[in-house]
């Protein structure tokens, strides 16, 4: 679980964007690059890296093992532009592989991009069913890719840190996206750090996915009673699950070629049957 941080913004008021929330994501962004294993550097993108964005995503995704695990056609808008631009922000990591240690050079090898809809802009909170009201306090944690090289590192979960960190100085209460069932490293990563798969949704037409979120002002305690593993393979087709509980992590039982992942499912103290 990443460690609180004093919110900038309470929860109500004014959602900041554009530039001031470009500015409150670069300051915190100076703890993660501060953290990084030696040879890498961070800095906020910009439009101006569009094209480098989009070539690394496209390179990324043609080395997952399984397609299913980041499928474009569950994107909604224009993904570089918009997490570039005015609807999101995205820090990149990068090589710089003996050129300037400012990440103004150097290779991209992890990025992690965090949406601000607004207004009529798609917003997963109504996939959570949250009131119209709460709606400009949602942020996305779009996708976050790691180059294969570099996997290993502590990469993503600095990525996730950095973004649950700006979305709470943002004053954007609930943190929401979208992770394929299959794809349970991720998942499991952003349950460990208190974002929790809540059901599933659909996607892009004919995609299952888990819809994950984390709503800063609740704490919320697994009802150990209720605990439940269900294999991942199978967690597509559980949508009994979401309607007693959620997932509150992964774990893996046996080793080697006998090595099966499982999801924990389960309520939460205080709900319905506890």
């Amino acid at each position: 679980m990443s460690a609180r941080i004093p919110m900038t913004l309470p929860f109500g008021g004014a959602p900041l964007c554009g530039e001031a929330a470009r500015a409150v994501a670069a300051v915190r962004l100076q703890a993660l690059a501060a953290d990084l294993p030696d040879g890498l550097t961070a800095r906020m993108m910009d439009l101006d890296d569009s094209n480098l964005l989009a070539d690394f995503r496209v390179r990324v995704v043609a080395t997952l093992e399984d397609p299913d695990h980041y499928r474009m056609a569950g994107e909604v808008g224009n993904f570089v532009a918009d997490h570039l631009g005015e609807k999101g922000l995205t820090a990149g990591i990068f090589r710089h592989e003996g050129r300037s240690g400012d990440g103004s050079g150097g290779r991209l090898v992890a990025y992690g991009a965090l949406g601000l809809p607004s207004g009529k802009d798609p917003n997963r909170g109504r996939d959570l069913d949250l009131p119209e009201a709460e709606l400009p306090w949602v942020a996305h944690m779009s996708s976050a890719m790691v180059d294969p090289s570099e996997r290993g590192r502590g990469l993503h979960h600095r990525l996730i840190d950095w973004r649950i960190e700006v979305a709470e100085a943002l004053g954007r209460r609930h943190l929401i996206t979208t992770v394929s069932t299959r794809n349970h490293r991720s998942w499991g990563h952003l349950a460990g750090h208190g974002i929790y798969p809540k059901r599933l949704v659909r996607v892009g037409g004919d995609l299952v996915r888990l819809l994950v979120h984390r709503d800063f002002t609740a704490d919320p305690i697994f009802d150990t009673a209720s605990a439940e593993l269900v294999a991942v393979e199978e967690l597509a087709g559980r949508w009994d699950v979401f309607e007693r509980g959620h997932v509150w992590g992964r774990v893996a039982v046996g080793d080697g070629a006998a090595l099966r992942w499982y999801a924990l499912c389960g309520r939460e103290k205080g709900s319905a049957g506890a």
